[in-house]
């Protein structure tokens, strides 16, 4: 189905130091010579470019698009010191185990440090590949821009995806799916999902941090109730301490009260004592006087009671 699990551990410049290699840059794709010159000698001198060709003809208003991946491709297997005519004179099982590790080592884009991604490629696609190195180019061109790819939910908490990309004997049966690594809502049942379509083969790229979110137990359903929770917690203590402020408030405005009409009390009796002194006749208490000391007790009652 797939080629040998590999990991991306492996630094393949070291690799790639140890063979004699030509560099091919800045040259076009052998899919673009045959368009050229369209003459069958071309064709037979190799197959490099006849899947890719085939594709065009079948599919023109994708061409450009296709070519720059292809172009993508080349740029970084030329960085790994590969070129067409090394990925045609190799043995098959050469050609697997440096394409491997050459799309192993391929990074995520920094806002991606949790993914972990799967490339499965069939033996037919492994045949094509080494047939056609701009198949083989167009193949790691692929790979190298879906990763390229942000995450804008990086800030958000986002823990990280599973990714799936499966080539075959061209471009046209190319799949590619990718869920979050909590998708179905624990962790548990996210990564069974992965290893369940991959198979447990293909080439294996992890991010820097993968292993650190989100944590095997992790359940967002349980961690949706426990937010919920401390939400409503936050609410209740919100709402007693909004009351413990307003309490507090209406205690110091009756307590004020209070003590005004203390003062105003005493104020009237002093002058009803200087009144009786110059034996001027004692004055009743008014209705003012009256409703101001109710007023007073009143205020100054437990305001607990009020509610």
């Amino acid at each position: 189905m797939a080629g040998t699990s590999i990991e991306a551990t492996y630094s393949y410049s070291r690799y790639a130091s140890n063979q004699t290699v030509s560099k091919r840059t800045g040259q076009p794709s052998f899919s673009e010579k045959i368009d050229e010159k369209g003459t069958e000698a071309v064709k037979k001198e190799s197959q490099r470019g006849t899947v890719m060709a085939e594709y065009y003809s079948r599919k023109p208003q994708y061409k450009e698009k296709q070519i720059d991946r292809v172009n993508l491709g080349y740029s970084v297997l030329s960085s790994a010191g590969l070129s067409a005519e090394d990925m045609e004179n190799m043995s098959m099982s050469e050609f697997k185990d440096i394409i491997s590790r050459t799309i192993a080592g391929i990074p995520h884009h920094g806002t991606r440090p949790y993914d972990e991604e799967t490339v499965l490629i069939t033996e037919e696609g492994w045949e094509k590949m080494k047939k056609d190195p701009d198949y083989a180019a167009w193949v790691v061109g692929v790979i190298k821009e879906d990763r390229s790819v942000s995450n804008p939910f990086f800030g958000m908490g986002d823990k990280g995806a599973f990714i799936v990309q499966t080539f075959g004997a061209s471009p046209s049966d190319y799949k590619g799916q990718s869920f979050s690594k909590i998708y179905g809502g624990t962790a548990a049942g996210a990564r069974s999902a992965y290893n369940a379509a991959t198979a447990g083969g293909g080439i294996v790229t992890r991010g820097p941090q993968a292993d650190l979110q989100p944590p095997a137990d992790y359940n967002l359903w349980e961690e949706k109730r426990k937010a919920r929770q401390k939400k409503r917690k936050e609410l209740i203590e919100a709402d007693i301490q909004a009351k413990y402020m307003q309490k507090k408030r209406l205690n110091e405005m009756y307590e004020n009260k209070y003590y005004q009409n203390k003062a105003l009390e005493s104020s009237i009796n002093t002058a009803r004592f200087f009144d009786t002194r110059n034996n001027t006749p004692s004055v009743m208490k008014s209705p003012a006087s009256i409703a101001a000391s109710y007023e007073a007790a009143f205020m100054t009652a437990d305001i607990a009671e009020m509610f």
